[in-house]
């Protein structure tokens, strides 16, 4: 049997229970639900309020038949039935007011209508109609009423959402904006002018504290278990480590709605405090309407760890946390840094270092901004890119678990030279193109810079110990000597504690996937013919030896770079035994991991390591651990042997041989 529609939401919050100490401490205690999911408008229609759209266009039709139909003279609706119906989306606009909050549901029907004559004849008639039409309905989300009510069914198309909102800021059935960047301009525009009107005549620093008393949320400053947050956003009731300011005493304190607490020992600059404010306050002001919603369904204050699929599981790369934590990251900067006054201090801090937009100029530029406004260093290069300066874009880039060099960039968004040796790891075991580039041996990978660049004393130097470096004039070129790369960002790993939405120093940064873009090898530089003869010409001594057999090729490099068994077996790890039959034994099948050593050890690069292993009788299987050897042949033949090998290690492969950096010869790690 089919539940009546109710009007109220069985999750309404009774100002009464704080009359009662022992109810309100039910209310501030922290709730652990593994299983909390967010729920959408159609969720909290059906499930909470028993909607049926269906028996709601049902009823539009009998109180407003002609709302659907034109009857004759004479005529009326007697009966009606909904045959098919198919939801297609939910419309609503975000400014509006919390006690009569519109949502429209888009359905298409297709609906039954039977007629008879009005004198009470016994003629009838039927006809089918097919249409769209607008559900609409009406929320009243104070957390002590919590109501739904059926308002009417839209058939006309200038009353339809996509009229009626079309220059609105549109939400989505989570009730979350969708946001573009206009949306972004627009919106800090309509805050600069309710809580900054100073800020559109001059330029002056936007303090967040303002815009947050505006909203009347509160501020605290807490201790935080979680390393790295900056602060939280309290959207329900819970509770939170909080700092007495005069005592430093730490007392967990019940925290009410609405509250923002700031992490007392990382926000004790003025840019990181700022950021962190403007970002738990854009929680506050655009995911309102998804925290109502929630509150609405019954969770309002729950514990919540987004987690990465596991094998098999799809990843929610649209999921609405991970979509909320983006607009709290992207709001603060056009807040905090007007578009227009932003864009004219620019040009003036340009014009006073002699408006030449350099390598050095933009490193002063971010500087200047980010203490100028008081923002991170990090929010500044940011709208300095939104300016149009994308020459920023390759300050304060990190990889490897380091900051990278500033250099200079030409490339568009999410184009990158950047990028960790464990993206470039996977993209060489995933892009057979990108291996066919590594293997012409003309691109060595340059840790400290984190770059695929031109093997090119050009470009590059090497250091007392062999090890290369960009050259100063690399990094104010590198679209001439570098690969390029392209950046997808997937999934936002979210928290979401207590009804609390945690700021991490990661969050935002999402599931970060690097792909190769150029085309067939091809590299940015354009005397791409010159560059590779002139590598060629470099391995000819090293390749002059490739029409011999193995042995004899063992015995010819060895020569060659000074090596003797004694040598070549310590450089390696291997025994004198294993080189001595390298030089010497056609009938042993030496595995790969062996050769692949002798080959680093040597320091050959690709053109000439490559005819070397294919006259092995070992060769390379399809398999991740060798796609890994050849990389390692590819990019790490100028390390020793040892430091290779600890990093197969931290690879998850088995290392050439037992000699890896760190360990000792049982294999157990060495204490620092």
């Amino acid at each position: 049997m089919k539940e009546a529609p109710i009007s109220q939401s069985p999750y309404v919050i009774d100002p009464e229970i704080f009359r009662d100490e022992k109810e309100a401490e039910k209310l501030y205690k922290l709730r652990i639900d593994e299983t909390y999911r967010s729920y959408t408008v159609f969720d909290v229609l059906t499930k909470v309020f028993r909607r049926s759209y269906s028996d709601d266009l049902l009823s539009s039709i009998g109180e407003h038949p002609e709302e659907f139909k034109s009857f004759e003279a004479g005529w009326k609706l007697s009966r009606a039935w909904v045959n098919e119906l198919c939801v297609l989306r939910s419309e609503a606009g975000f400014f509006q007011a919390h006690n009569d909050f519109l949502v429209d549901i888009v359905v298409e029907a297709r609906i039954k209508l039977e007629e008879t004559r009005k004198d009470g004849g016994i003629f009838s008639r039927r006809e089918s109609l097919k249409g769209t039409y607008c559900l609409r309905y009406s929320f009243d989300f104070t957390p002590c009423r919590l109501l739904c009510r059926f308002v009417k069914v839209v058939t006309r198309k200038e009353e339809f959402p996509e009229t009626v909102l079309a220059d609105s800021l549109r939400l989505d059935k989570y009730l979350l904006p969708v946001m573009q960047s206009k949306d972004y301009t627009h919106l800090a525009e309509l805050i600069h002018k309710d809580c900054y009107p100073d800020a559109i005549r001059e330029d002056v620093k936007i303090d967040p504290l303002i815009w947050i008393d505006q909203m009347e949320r509160t501020v605290r400053c807490g201790v935080f278990p979680e390393n790295g947050a900056l602060g939280e956003y309290f959207f329900g009731f819970g509770t939170a480590d909080i700092m007495d300011h005069r005592t430093g005493e730490i007392r967990n304190e019940k925290i009410a709605p609405g509250t923002i607490i700031l992490n007392w020992e990382l926000t004790k600059s003025a840019g990181i405090m700022n950021s962190t404010l403007a970002h738990e306050a854009t929680h506050a002001f655009l995911g309102k309407w998804f925290f109502r919603l929630q509150m609405t369904h019954g969770h309002d204050y729950c514990s919540y760890m987004c987690k990465k699929s596991g094998a098999g599981e799809a990843y929610d790369y649209h999921s609405p946390l991970e979509r909320m934590e983006i607009q709290a990251n992207t709001l603060p900067r056009y807040l905090l840094i007007p578009d227009a006054n932003g864009k004219k201090h620019v040009e003036k801090l340009l014009s006073s270092y002699g408006g030449e937009r350099s390598l050095e100029n933009m490193q002063r530029l971010v500087d200047d901004m980010a203490a100028y406004y008081e923002t991170t260093k990090t929010m500044a290069r940011t709208r300095l890119m939104d300016f149009g300066y994308n020459e920023a874009r390759g300050i304060l880039r990190s990889a490897n678990g380091r900051l990278v060099p500033a250099y200079y960039s030409t490339l568009q968004k999410n184009e990158t030279h950047s990028i960790s040796e464990k993206e470039a790891i996977e993209e060489y075991v995933r892009n057979l193109e990108f291996r066919d580039v590594l293997r012409s041996g003309r691109y060595l990978y340059i840790r400290e810079n984190a770059c695929f660049c031109l093997n090119d004393s050009k470009y590059l130097y090497l250091d007392h110990v062999g090890r290369p470096h960009l050259r100063r004039y690399a990094r104010e070129n590198m679209g001439e000597c570098c690969l390029i790369f392209r950046t997808d960002y997937e999934n936002v790993v979210v928290r979401l504690v207590n009804g609390v939405l945690q700021k991490d120093v990661s969050w935002g940064k999402g599931r970060k996937k690097i792909r190769y873009v150029g085309v067939n090898g091809e590299s940015p530089v354009t005397e791409e013919g010159r560059e590779l003869r002139r590598q060629i010409e470099k391995q000819m001594a090293d390749k002059a030896v490739i029409d011999m057999n193995f042995n004899d090729m063992t015995v010819k490099l060895m020569e060659k770079k000074r090596l003797s068994v004694n040598k070549l077996a310590e450089l390696t790890g291997l025994s004198d035994d294993t080189i001595k039959k390298m030089r010497n034994r056609l009938d042993i099948e030496f595995p790969i991991r062996e050769v692949v050593a002798v080959c680093i050890a040597m320091h050959l690069p690709p053109p000439s390591s490559e005819p070397y292993i294919n006259k092995c009788p070992s060769k390379f299987l399809d398999s991740i651990e060798m796609r890994l050897y050849e990389y390692a042949l590819n990019q790490w033949y100028m390390d020793p042997v040892p430091e290779v090998n600890r990093r197969l290690v931290e690879a998850g492969v088995l290392p050439l041989t037992p000699l890896v950096e760190g360990f000792d010869e049982n294999g157990l790690r060495i204490a620092n």
